[in-house]
């Protein structure tokens, strides 16, 4: 419980940080009050939660999965302690699936790669990031987690294809939209 408002608070700092370097670089205007200011800061931690809670909440129920499926090869105390592991593990990957993105989709663009080469790159790079990312929270053992050596290969891939199914919805749901918009027109 206390590893959560610990993060809440720096989540917090970091929307603060991130709301002077708008004002810094002109990319807001000065807001009318300080109510505003705030309201915006606010809005920025709320957004930065957000995005942190999905990966968080995709790996509670990746656990729960895994655990039901496969017998109990995960292990916890409590509920706060699978709940702070999963914060700690959808950190990492928040922070680091940016640049992998940046990277694969440079490459896909680059290279004229088809779409199957690019899903599956795609699925590769998430479930090596996830694994990474179980794996040096385990390695920091902050929390009282324990994953057994094929549970953490059979978490990463559970994990890795619930991302990757969540992207090709999403991007089936744009397509749709996108020619729905062009019927429309037309």
């Amino acid at each position: 419980m206390f590893s959560i408002i610990i993060i809440l608070f720096l989540l917090l700092i970091l929307s603060v940080i991130a709301y002077s370097l708008l004002r810094k670089k002109q990319v807001i205007d000065e807001p009318p009050n300080r109510f505003a200011a705030c309201l915006f800061i606010f809005l920025l931690f709320f957004s930065i939660c957000f995005v942190i809670a999905v990966p968080c909440v995709l790996l509670y129920i990746a656990v729960l999965g895994v655990n039901f499926l496969f017998g109990e090869t995960i292990t916890y105390d409590s509920f706060f302690s699978l709940i702070s592991f999963s914060l700690f593990v959808s950190i990492i990957i928040v922070f680091w699936s940016p640049f992998l993105l940046f990277i694969g989709k440079g490459l896909a663009y680059l290279l004229k790669l088809p779409l199957w080469l690019i899903y599956t790159l795609e699925w590769v790079s998430s479930w090596i990031v996830s694994h990474l990312s179980i794996k040096y929270v385990l390695y920091l053992n902050l929390m009282n987690v324990s994953i057994e050596d094929d549970g953490l290969l059979i978490l990463s891939f559970f994990l890795s294809f619930l991302f990757i199914e969540i992207d090709l919805v999403y991007s089936r749901m744009k397509q749709r939209k996108q020619s729905l918009n062009t019927q429309k027109s037309s």
